[in-house]
């Protein structure tokens, strides 16, 4: 079965390209072995369109850093703008998220993203270069449908693949849907793989913590053809957003639009939907969770680790953000069996000074402050609500992100 994939654009870095730039689509044959994938199409369309205990698990969170050994700021990198500007988002959010223009060709070679940190793929076209032999007219009026050079898949099978296993984090979205077929085939549900018509999706916020900032209902517009559901083996994923949508040919489908799924030791996070200038505040609002997610998705993959390690089941997590001029953030978990919890404030170490109180049901307050990922461990926590507020004490600029992550361990 093939699958049509993104738009892409020149190499902006070429200006001699970037005058005959033109956006391509990949059209998948979608496989779950690389042998498969290098059955890859590319899509050309012309350029138009009670007992307290505050321990850290394991040893593996700190109390405090070590004064001076702040970490580095987070390399961030967005390849070219097309249908999906999350570079105009960046910036909106302060210099923390300041982020380099990434090029299509740094995907090909061996190194090319290994300076990055986090990665935004975001929905667009590819290379004229990536392309060879032309196979048949596009569906959508283009200039056709080309075959993707051999060495061009291995090329993505490998960088990409190496860029998340050595702790990169890779966000992708809509029509780049296909670069993820191509670099982790073993995750694609080949029987869920479409292209959407236009329309507006009531999408139900699977994920708690996501639906503590949007509610249990989101609508989605997609107001351009043949966007790209998240077409994942659910077992192998975590979903955040999922809904009924109908596909180009008229057939209706319900499955995932946000998913993530961690990769060795990094993460990779795909959107159906993404920033456009017509986004409404709740979806502006979910883009933001998206940034917040992928540059603090290295901490939320430790914390997650360690507490299952330590025979802890992760329960809730809350993503946010905290300003010197903000108020603190509050929470409340509803424990329903006395029992051991933790709850861990996952942060990195790059100039933040946090608070973490947790109140008891009975209003016994522990207090902890940290400047990188630290938790507050009870022992025999009692059932009830548990209220949590976050502090900010001095953090090094606006929009600094952090997770909250509750893990209850079973009782025996």
């Amino acid at each position: 079965m093939n699958s049509p994939l993104p738009p892409a654009t020149e190499n902006q870095n070429k200006r001699e390209d970037r005058a005959r730039s033109r956006r391509l689509i990949f059209d998948v044959a979608v496989g779950v072995a690389l042998a498969l994938a290098l059955l890859v199409v590319l899509v050309v369309d012309a350029l138009n369109g009670t007992n307290s205990s505050e321990q850290t698990l394991e040893g593996r969170f700190i109390e405090e850093a070590t004064p001076g050994e702040t970490a580095a700021a987070l390399r961030l990198a967005v390849t070219p703008p097309e249908f999906d500007d999350m570079g105009g988002l960046l910036d909106t959010l302060g210099h923390g998220y300041q982020y380099e223009k990434a090029s299509f060709h740094e995907f090909l070679e061996p190194d090319g993203l290994k300076r990055y940190d986090v990665l935004f793929l975001t929905c667009g076209g590819v290379p004229t270069s990536w392309l060879s032999e032309r196979l048949r007219d596009s569906e959508r009026g283009s200039a056709g449908v080309y075959r993707a050079k051999p060495e061009t898949v291995k090329s993505l099978y490998d960088n990409i693949r190496d860029f998340v296993r050595n702790g990169g984090t890779l966000y992708v979205s809509d029509l780049h849907f296909d670069v993820l077929v191509i670099a982790f085939p073993e995750f694609i549900d080949d029987a869920a793989v479409g292209r959407g018509a236009v329309q507006t999706v009531d999408a139900q916020v699977v994920d708690e913590g996501l639906r503590k900032q949007l509610g249990e209902e989101i609508s989605l517009r997609f107001d351009m053809r043949s966007w790209r559901p998240a077409a994942f083996r659910e077992s192998k994923v975590t979903t955040y957003l999922r809904g009924e949508y109908e596909l180009v040919d008229g057939k209706k489908q319900n499955g995932p639009l946000l998913v993530s799924f961690p990769f060795d030791k990094g993460t990779v996070i795909f959107t159906s939907f993404h920033n456009e200038a017509q986004n409404s505040d709740l979806e502006t609002l979910l883009l933001r969770y998206l940034v917040f997610a992928s540059v603090t998705a290295r901490e939320q993959e430790d914390v997650r680790q360690v507490l299952v390690k330590g025979g802890f089941s992760p329960r809730q997590r809350n993503l946010l953000a905290l300003t010197t001029e903000d108020q603190p953030v509050t929470d409340v978990y509803e424990n329903e069996e006395t029992g051991p919890l933790q709850f861990v404030l996952g942060f990195a170490n790059r100039g933040a000074h946090l608070k973490l109180t947790v109140t008891s049901p009975k209003g016994k307050k522990t207090e902890k402050t940290g400047r990188e990922t630290f938790s507050i461990g009870i022992d025999r926590a009692e059932a009830g609500k548990w209220e949590y507020t976050i502090s900010p004490v001095e953090v090094p600029y606006r929009n600094f992100p952090f997770a909250l992550t509750i893990g209850k361990k079973p009782t025996e």
